[in-house]
């Protein structure tokens, strides 16, 4: 008898477990949108002095991203930097800048369904 009254009531606990989230307050907030999204960045040399700094952020989704890429030198004073908003499939970047011997940090930040992601890269010129 009691194995028959455990089985009955473990069963309605999985009955409301399936049932009562159909029934729950429709103004809960659903998680945010997770967008597949790839970036690759660099700086690559052109000539001499000159080399350009780079970045590509695949977007399949064309969801809104707002991306900036930042060059800094060695004391994280900013040397350069482009921005952009955009939702298309592929977004670029790129800015040409003539630079000294040195070191230079590139950092790739995009926000999408408001979340930030930096990435940073190391350059000994």
């Amino acid at each position: 008898m009691r194995k028959k009254v455990l089985c009955i009531a473990f069963a309605l606990l999985m009955c409301m477990m399936v049932t009562l989230p159909t029934f729950a307050d429709g103004s809960a907030k659903t998680p945010p949108y997770r967008a597949d999204i790839t970036a690759s960045f660099g700086l690559k040399h052109i000539s001499g002095s000159t080399y350009k700094m780079w970045a590509r952020i695949v977007n399949p989704m064309e969801v809104p991203v707002s991306a900036t890429l930042t060059l800094y030198n060695a004391s994280y004073s900013p040397v350069a930097s482009v921005s952009t908003n955009a939702s298309y499939p592929t977004i670029g970047l790129n800015k040409n800048v003539s630079l000294s011997s040195g070191t230079y940090y590139l950092r790739l930040s995009y926000t999408v369904s408001g979340s930030t992601y930096s990435f940073e890269k190391t350059y000994h010129i």
